[in-house]
């Protein structure tokens, strides 16, 4: 068996003429990778994104590969390319099997694997159920008994139960960096130029109506912090890693944990700079645990902030007050971190008012750097539901599911798509073109580099 991972590339354009601020490790089939070569399994990852591959290229790297087995990961803004390079592969070549997993078909499952040129379709975690189906393939058996998984028989389509979460993460092989271009990941506020992802818990017992929970559910499971060192040691000898980027939630929600994270990097004189750029929850750190993260080596943090008034951030139970926030804020400024804070526009209750507080707390806080979003309701998400049931969702193009762009794709109540895109550039605006802000940034200044990338993003600004 000849497995191929593809991370779909979901670039506007193709070529050398295309800028990007951000490409993040596929760690998901990294993971999946780690897995399957345990078992000694032939497998290769093809990160199309990073590599900056059209579909022609893809299709040209499995000439030359001959795979088995095809494997997509998708998300909702790029599963109809997920699609097209599926119909592709199938066409060329109708004896390879396709299967898809990820966050949209886990909460789509009907939508994917009703396409003519998908086989598979992995509903969850995806580990076990992929190595238990690439084994089944392996030996021509049935499917029937992998959990987790939808596949078609004689036409029909057939529907597993889902599989128990993954317990024990410290069982999990290391993700398979190797198979991964490493050198051509970006992050617009990195250090160094070369950086890893690493995740270190999955789950989330949180009950915020706009997270999609189905594919590592309500509960947080955590790797330990011995299983982390190892990790990171391993980078650090393998290839030379100095920066680490901590891309879970939930990173601070056990102190414990953290500590004796930290405690292990300072005893064993691991010389490394790390950051928490994912939101941590801003009621689980506290002045010492900040104080001890600094101290090994951590240099930025981010919140999830959200909103600036109480009341919309109650009604989107996202469990936190203003005043916690704020705490968290002064303490991490405190200390001397780098500070992030993500905003969203479009909260259920909000109008104009509540979105103007959302601008105006964002000033008060003054992070060293503010994200703002426009809430886009993700299949599986509980905002969804409710936007279903009491609004309008007038944008079926899933293309167009990027929170990051600042589109509306709903209505409801009081919301209106012009509003809320309005206030989504006026946030920008008034955040970033502030001369306080300004002249804060300049003094913080070190390197040319920092400079030319402060300068590019004030121009996309400015483009708002």
């Amino acid at each position: 068996m000849r497995i191929l991972l593809i991370n779909p590339n979901s670039r506007r354009k193709f070529g050398k003429g295309e800028r990007v601020s951000s490409i993040i490790h596929p760690l998901g089939l990294a993971y999946l990778a780690g897995i399957l070569k345990k078992e000694q399994f032939d497998v290769k990852i093809l990160d199309a994104e990073a590599l900056n591959l059209a579909d022609e290229e893809i299709i040209g790297y499995i000439e030359k590969y001959k795979p088995n087995l095809v494997g997509l990961g998708a998300k909702t803004p790029g599963i109809y390319k997920v699609f097209r390079i599926a119909k592709k592969i199938k066409e060329k070549y109708p004896k390879i099997k396709i299967v898809l997993g990820g966050p949209h078909p886990t909460a789509l499952p009907d939508e994917s694997i009703e396409k003519k040129f998908v086989d598979f379709v992995i509903v969850g975690e995806g580990e076990f159920t992929m190595l238990e189906l690439v084994k089944e393939l392996n030996s021509k058996k049935s499917f029937e008994k992998i959990n987790g998984l939808f596949f078609k028989k004689r036409g029909k389509i057939m529907k597993n139960p889902r599989r128990e979460p993954i317990t024990n993460l410290d069982l999990l092989p290391f993700p398979v960096y190797e198979l991964l271009p490493l050198n051509k990941y970006i992050s617009g506020d990195s250090r160094h130029k070369k950086f890893v992802s690493i995740l270190t818990s999955r789950g989330c017992p949180g009950k915020c109506l706009y997270c999609n929970k189905l594919v590592f559910g309500n509960h947080c499971f955590m790797r330990s912090a011995e299983n982390l060192i190892e990790e990171i040691e391993f980078l650090v000898k393998k290839y030379g890693f100095k920066e680490f980027h901590i891309v879970d939630d939930l990173f601070t929600n056990n102190r414990q944990r953290v500590i004796d994270f930290c405690n292990l990097l300072i005893k064993k004189r691991i010389k490394i700079e790390w950051k928490c750029g994912n939101g941590v929850r801003v009621g689980t750190i506290d002045l010492e645990l900040l104080r001890i993260m600094k101290k090994a080596g951590c240099y930025s943090i981010s919140y999830g902030v959200e909103s600036g008034n109480q009341e919309i951030l109650n009604k989107m139970r996202k469990g936190q007050t203003l005043k916690q926030i704020e705490n968290a804020v002064k303490l991490t400024k405190k200390v001397g971190l780098d500070c992030v804070c993500f905003f969203i526009f479009g909260n259920i209750g909000e109008n104009k008012k509540t979105m103007r507080e959302t601008i105006e707390f964002a000033k008060k806080l003054n992070p060293d750097f503010a994200l703002f979003s426009v809430m886009v309701p993700y299949p599986g998400t509980p905002i969804r539901v409710i936007i279903e049931k009491e609004g309008r969702l007038f944008e079926k193009n899933w293309e167009n599911y990027d929170h990051f762009v600042g589109k509306a794709v709903f209505e409801h109540g009081e919301l209106k798509k012009e509003t809320m895109e309005d206030m989504y550039k006026k946030a920008y605006k008034e955040f970033y073109i502030r001369p306080s802000y300004i002249i804060k940034k300049i003094l913080k200044l070190k390197t040319f580099t920092q400079f030319i990338k402060n300068m590019q993003g004030l121009s996309a600004l400015l483009r708002i």
